[in-house]
């Protein structure tokens, strides 16, 4: 088998589209009991006392960390109510919204705004981008890189393509490399300031990130000012 542990190879018999909340009721909603490895450099990278906006947020542990170590102010957005409804009792803000409606638009600014494994789900991500880029200082990133080497070798060996839905193909609607996102990134009119695998093949992840990082999380300038 050449699927990366956490790749999956779904179920091509049993396709059905996901209702967000419908999903969220039926599995019981509880936030994660740890962070995730991207999650992990998200925190490190964002200073205290800063405000912090979560896109796509799930039952990320993230913005209650961030709050409760960093103090941080933490905002979601989510697309299912029962999300937004879970975090409120935890004293997290938030608000329900489709980011890919077209009268998506943010009424405040953040110094850092967090897309982790969102974009790839996006049909536009490039007007999303357009939209929020102005409201904060940095944007967060993660995204599956699709030139990791057990990909490459699934292709070219089994013919398969890499598959990263679970229940519907258009689950992942956009697919780069890691090198394909740095111009992405420029095209965006964005400067990256680091980027660091979160997971992949040992040490040589975060030194050959296009063929051994498997998640890469990148920080990016969003405005004409000092770095942190």
């Amino acid at each position: 088998m050449f699927y990366f542990q956490g790749t999956r190879k779904p179920n091509f018999k049993n396709i059905q589209k996901i209702n967000y909340d419908e999903y969220w009721r039926k599995r019981g909603f509880e936030l994660r009991s740890k962070l995730m490895a991207r999650e992990k450099i998200f925190f490190n990278w964002i200073k205290p006392d800063s405000s912090v906006l979560d896109m796509g947020c799930g039952n990320s542990r993230l913005l209650y960390e961030l709050k409760q170590q960093k103090k941080c102010r933490s905002f979601g957005l989510d697309i299912s109510d029962l999300v937004i409804e879970n975090l409120k009792k935890m004293g997290i803000e938030g608000k329900v919204n489709d980011i890919e409606n077209h009268n998506f638009q943010l009424s405040e600014n953040y110094d850092y705004i967090i897309l982790s494994e969102v974009l790839e789900h996006l049909r536009e991500p490039e007007e999303l981008i357009g939209r929020i880029k102005k409201q904060t200082n940095y944007l967060l990133i993660s995204i599956p890189n699709i030139a990791f080497y057990r990909y490459r070798i699934g292709l070219g060996l089994k013919g398969r393509f890499p598959a990263q839905w679970v229940f519907h193909p258009s689950e992942h609607l956009r697919y780069w490399s890691h090198l394909d996102f740095l111009d992405w990134l420029k095209a965006m009119n964005l400067k990256l300031i680091k980027s660091r695998s979160s997971n992949g093949f040992g040490f040589l992840k975060n030194i050959f990130k296009n063929l051994f990082g498997h998640q890469i999380c990148y920080f990016v300038q969003t405005k004409n000012k000092s770095i942190v």
